[in-house]
């Protein structure tokens, strides 16, 4: 006589776990290797204890299942050592020993089950089932946690290049623009933002045409350099292809994606340089377009984020700043030099040669112009102190003070320091007159004539002036730039509680959503459902009254009882069955695993709550469901929503169409039918009503779209009909013609 456990299941689908399956005895193993490896998608044998425990650690698997007493290592020795490794692992004990010892054993041991030989199939397949299920369960959880920790990573990625403009920054308010930051820097960014190749370009004109070439470098480890491509000097964008990054550097905005979206003008260039996305953001010097600096990723097919694109937007307006002061301050040193030199020699040959002493005198004035002229036009405030004393400032100082000459000049240039610098200043400038080493540049606090605290950074330089010890001062406003700073802080700070709170209510939403739309369907069938229940209560009823009216009359017999009484529980079973299905129907599915569904099945299960509906209201429900091999892979519970949502939407356009029309003719239909092919099934719910609109059939899939009225329905069904059907590998499509019909076309993957 067959196996009813057996048999049985043959017909189910594996459970997708790995299982190891240890037994001494070879009948016994032979047996249940088999009745395991129908139920079981991987199982591993082992003839005792040692072996099983040298396939645990092999293979890993979700489920044990082991006899007690085996030679070689007993069952609870290989548990014990297996528990010493994986507390979390699920064990059943199969034994023909049931003694109290053993059973604590396995207890102290953590064992999920303890089953006596012979051994209840159905009773193995259960308890195999939920331990099943629950090892499921934690690689969903860990799973999740790994998707987790993803976003996490991009978020910490965000912050950290942040961080990394944020040290550019300081980098280059301490420290001139020099090769050996810039390279500091650009590795800073590289790191930070995880790309391959991070670099500099500088343009150059002549004559109109525009060509650019690469200044600096970072490579990522086993990434080839570029610097030294001679391709990348004196490279002509216009004629190389290029002429839409002229058009949109220019204009202060970058440029970002995939190569192999690019146009293919671009591509061959990129695609040289073994690059698969890139970042080029435009570098300006005192609101030219200087040249620009790329993020190069040659691993990954990245896009990038707007936060990203934001902050090194920010650092590429860094180095705009950073370069023109550079070559401020370049030119002031060179000029001095060249005015110091040029002062040495015509004082040299004022002591040589007095018959030239008016020609040097003329050429000397001239070059007293040119250094006022340099003194009066820089970018940066500049004072000269003597003895500690202002002896004159420069028009920036004006500019970015607001003290006029009359105000500064002959007093102390300590009294305008912040009160919290002054010691510092004062320390720096007389280590500086007396030759000591000092920083050679630093940022200070300072008033303005309004008596507001302004940032500034302070250079000096010894000179002398009129036989005298003098000290010439650079001033730079960064106030704005310090303020900047501090407002990337700030939002580095806050950005990750953002997202964490905006991600929570995004998700908040859509669960609210989806069961929105399951609660509307289950109101739509309540008057259905409450008919279907009814009947069998009215059965029950009134097998009740007969019971009674017999009991009175002496006539009640035990066949009579037994009769009525299976009659009753068969009522009861009913009412109890559609409470279960709608129960199981309204609760969240998001929970429920993939299993194989019979696609006819699912739309009976659906019909049998609206038929009485449909009934009432006149609809003929024609069925042809033709497919034999109907097994599809998904939750048959979010199938039937699919289809009550189509069967609701189907019934309210006949609905209208029958309050519309004046055809007393008019009979209200829908029609089912299933078929398949090959690869696919395929589900067509047709119906007879008011049709849809060609304007309306690209949004009737979109969130909150309905031409329903406010109180009748709010635009959710379609658009999770829809998502269920994708989250299934499946798709829809729509036919339909105006008044006269409408065709909802599913389809979705076969299952063997």
């Amino acid at each position: 006589m067959n196996n009813p456990a057996i048999s049985n299941s043959i017909n189910m689908k594996k459970l997708d776990i790995k299982v190891l399956y240890v037994e001494d005895e070879k009948i016994l193993r032979s047996i249940y290797t088999k009745i395991l490896s129908d139920r079981i998608n991987k199982l591993y044998v082992g003839e005792n204890g040692e072996e099983g425990y040298d396939l645990y650690k092999k293979y890993k698997p979700d489920l044990i299942i082991t006899d007690i007493k085996m030679p070689v290592m007993t069952g609870l020795e290989m548990v014990r050592k297996i528990k010493a490794k994986d507390q979390n692992i699920k064990i059943v004990i199969m034994s023909a020993y049931g003694q109290a010892e053993y059973f604590m054993q396995a207890i102290n041991y953590g064992v999920q089950g303890f089953l006596l030989k012979p051994v209840d199939n159905m009773q193995l397949f259960s308890l195999i089932n939920e331990l099943a299920q629950a090892a499921i369960l934690e690689k969903r959880v860990k799973y999740q946690e790994v998707q987790r920790r993803k976003a996490e990573q991009a978020l910490k990625r965000s912050e950290t290049i942040l961080k990394a403009v944020n040290f550019a920054s300081e980098q280059f308010l301490k420290i001139n623009y020099e090769e050996e930051t810039i390279k500091k820097v650009l590795q800073r960014l590289g790191e930070a933002s995880k790309v391959s190749r991070v670099y500099v370009f500088k343009n150059n004109i002549y004559n109109n045409r525009i060509t650019t070439s690469q200044k600096f470098e970072w490579v990522a480890k086993n990434i080839k350099p570029e610097i030294d491509n001679p391709e990348l000097q004196n490279f002509s964008l216009l004629e190389n292809g290029f002429e839409r990054w002229i058009n949109v550097l220019s204009k202060g905005d970058s440029i970002n994606g995939l190569i192999e979206d690019f146009p293919e003008s671009e591509q061959a260039a990129l695609f040289a340089q073994n690059i698969l996305s890139i970042v080029v953001v435009p570098i300006f010097v005192d609101k030219f377009w200087w040249g620009f600096i790329g993020f190069d990723d040659c691993k990954t097919k990245r896009t990038w984020t707007s936060a990203e694109l934001k902050a090194l937007n920010t650092a590429a307006d860094i180095f705009g700043a950073a370069i023109h002061r550079g070559e401020v301050e370049e030119k002031l040193r060179k000029l001095n030099a060249e005015l110091e030199k040029r002062v040495e020699e015509r004082t040299e040959d004022l002591q040589n040669e007095i018959s030239e002493h008016i020609c040097t005198e003329i050429k000397l004035r001239e070059s007293e112009e040119n250094y006022r002229q340099i003194f009066e036009n820089a970018n940066d405030g500049i004072l000269l102190t003597v003895n500690g004393i202002i002896n004159f400032i420069n028009p920036k100082i004006y500019e970015i003070t607001g003290f006029m000459p009359k105000e500064a000049i002959s007093k102390p240039f300590i009294d305008f320091i912040h009160p919290d610098y002054r010691e510092l200043v004062l320390t720096n400038h007389k280590k500086r007159l007396k030759g000591e080493k000092v920083i050679d540049r630093y940022d200070i606090k300072a008033f303005d004539k309004k008596g507001n605290e302004k940032w500034y950074e302070i250079k000096s330089n010894v000179t002398s002036w009129e036989g005298e010890p003098a000290v010439l001062t650079f001033l730079t406003d960064i106030t704005t730039r310090k303020k900047t700073a501090d407002e990337l802080k700030e939002l580095n700070k806050h950005l990750e509680k953002r997202v964490k709170e905006e991600l929570k209510k995004i998700e908040l939403q859509q669960q609210l959503l989806i069961q929105k739309s399951k609660l509307e369907s289950l109101g739509e069938l309540a008057a259905g459902i409450a008919h279907e229940i009814n009947q069998p209560l009215v059965g029950i009823s009134m097998g009740l009254d007969n019971i009674l009216i017999k009991s009175k009359n002496n006539e009640v017999t035990e066949d009579y009882l037994n009769t009525k009484f299976n009659k009753l529980f068969e009522d009861i079973e009913r009412i109890r069955n559609i409470i279960n299905h709608i129960r199981v129907f309204s609760r969240d599915q998001d929970l429920i695993d993939f299993e194989k569904v019979n696609i006819n099945e699912v739309i009976n299960n659906a019909l049998s709550m609206i038929k009485t509906q449909y009934k009432n209201h006149n609809v003929k429900c024609t069925l042809s469901l033709n497919c034999k091999d109907c097994y599809t892979y998904g939750n048959k519970y979010k199938l039937e929503q699919v289809i009550l949502n189509i069967l609701s939407n189907a019934k309210y356009s006949i609905d209208e169409k029958e309050n519309t029309v004046n055809d007393v003719s008019y009979q209200k239909q829908i029609k089912i039918k299933t078929y398949e092919n090959k690869n696919n099934l395929f589900i067509n719910i047709e119906d007879n009503g008011i049709g849809i609109p060609e304007n309306d059939l690209i949004k009737i899939f979109d969130p909150f779209f309905t031409t329903k009225k406010s109180e009748v329905g709010t635009g959710l069904g379609l658009s999770i009909t829809y998502g269920i059907l994708k989250e299934m590998k499946g798709d829809i499509n729509v036919e339909t013609k105006l008044n006269k019909h409408t065709i909802m076309k599913i389809s979705l993957p076969k299952t063997v």
